[in-house]
């Protein structure tokens, strides 16, 4: 090809990309529409509307990843041809300084002060940052749950086998009954050497939401560093770090708050930073900094954009809607033979998350044919409980509800 018809071309191409002010179009039209709606139907069709997901394909697994939608791709797509278009005064210019404002957003919606907010890629990679920071000391003990994810979890290994630590889990029971059964077992597990406690916001295995600030009120007047794996919330319910009173939070974006792949969020309590200092934040918490390093510009303000589309919805009115889509399941579950809920029944014990046990058939074979007959997208949950977890997000309907249970009925029967 001709130089001269190659730079046609490829002026064309970026001519064609969508821009900065197109996503930022897209986001404004797309309020516009909810504005519109005439009633909650409608409402919630436009938000559905925003989605890729292919005909014929029903994602019910936002706890594993979530799907981004149309005015997140679109931001993403121009800021990558942005960046593209002039390196390095893109990557170290404006848009660089624009990623804190990102930050700003994580904060407002985390419930935290800006100086207690970084932007990480994931749950995993901020508990290793926490999980490193923390002097344990030798003989000290961490105490956790045997639900924790992997996530979660292999970073307390790592130390404990590094500083002569002990890892204590509580064994948790299925389904938990009330609040007050998991404070009473936080309690009485509680030592001397406790130095760390790190539990789940939202579990993994079963979907219990843990009663943080009550635990909060045993751990801080022994100046225990409370450690939250926050993947499964940030999203999905409406999360104020300050009202739960944890000392570390820890999420992943990609999740239940829809932001491209490979973003998350890390919240440090501002009274516990003498003593959680991870290398990463040597240089402080900003976007870029010497400890930090070259940061995929592009995606992290896509990411300030899928908070702007949470927002735009408006986060309490997205909590209720997978609290009501999840209460559904759980009534239509209820009727259904062979099966056992291990998820809490309390309101708030629980949320978008939904776990069975099969009584009979083999969950790795239900949740095939569930995908390959019927394609509904669900997980495998844990073995030794013979699990499938069900979750219920915002491009999620009741119809999608109504016809997966339909589905799974016919497949245990």
């Amino acid at each position: 090809m001709k130089r001269r018809s190659f730079l046609r071309r490829m002026t064309a191409a970026v001519a064609a990309t969508p821009s900065l002010l197109e996503a930022t179009r897209d986001l404004g039209g797309f309020r516009e529409a909810l504005e519109e709606a005439q009633d909650e139907d409608a409402f919630w069709r436009e938000v559905r509307s925003q989605f890729l997901l292919r005909p014929g394909l029903i994602h019910m697994n936002s706890a594993t990843i979530g799907a981004t939608p149309r005015p997140v791709l679109s931001a993403l797509t121009g800021f990558l041809w942005e960046t593209e278009s002039d390196p390095q005064n893109q990557v170290f210019g404006p848009p660089h300084l624009r990623m804190d404002q990102v930050r700003e957003k994580a904060a407002e919606f985390l419930g935290a002060s800006l100086a207690e907010v970084a932007l990480t890629r994931n749950t995993t990679e901020g508990m290793n940052m926490v999980a490193q920071a923390v002097d344990l000391r030798a003989g000290g003990q961490i105490l956790t749950t045997n639900h924790e994810h992997p996530g979660g979890s292999v970073c307390w290994e790592h130390v404990a086998e590094r500083d002569g630590a002990e890892i204590v889990r509580i064994e948790m029971p299925v389904p938990v009954e009330s609040a007050d059964q998991v404070v009473d077992l936080v309690s009485s597990h509680l030592t001397a050497r406790t130095r760390v406690c790190s539990f789940s916001h939202v579990c993994t295995v079963t979907g219990l939401v843990m009663p943080l600030a009550r635990i909060a009120a045993l751990t801080r007047p022994r100046d225990i560093v409370l450690v939250c794996d926050g993947a499964q919330a940030p999203g999905m319910l409406d999360v104020d770090v300050r009202a739960l009173e944890v000392d570390t939070y820890a999420s992943s974006s990609h999740k239940w708050m829809l932001a491209p792949k490979g973003t998350g969020l890390l919240y440090i309590r501002d009274e516990v930073q003498d003593r959680v200092r991870p290398l990463f934040l040597r240089s402080g918490f900003e976007a870029y900094t010497a400890s930090s390093g070259t940061r995929n510009v592009a995606t992290v303000l896509a990411h300030g954009v899928a908070m702007d589309f949470h927002d735009t919805i408006g986060r309490g009115r997205v909590e209720a809607r997978c609290r009501e889509l999840g209460t559904r399941l759980r009534g239509r579950l209820e009727a259904m033979d062979g099966l056992t809920i291990l998820t809490p029944r309390d309101d708030t014990l629980s949320g978008g998350i939904l776990t069975i046990s099969l009584q009979h058939a083999d969950y790795r074979e239900v949740r095939r044919i569930m995908l390959e007959d019927y394609g509904f997208v669900l997980k495998n949950g844990k073995a030794e409980y013979n699990a499938i977890r069900i979750s219920t997000h915002i491009f999620n309907s009741e119809d999608d509800v109504d016809r997966m249970t339909e589905a799974l009925g016919r497949v245990l029967s």
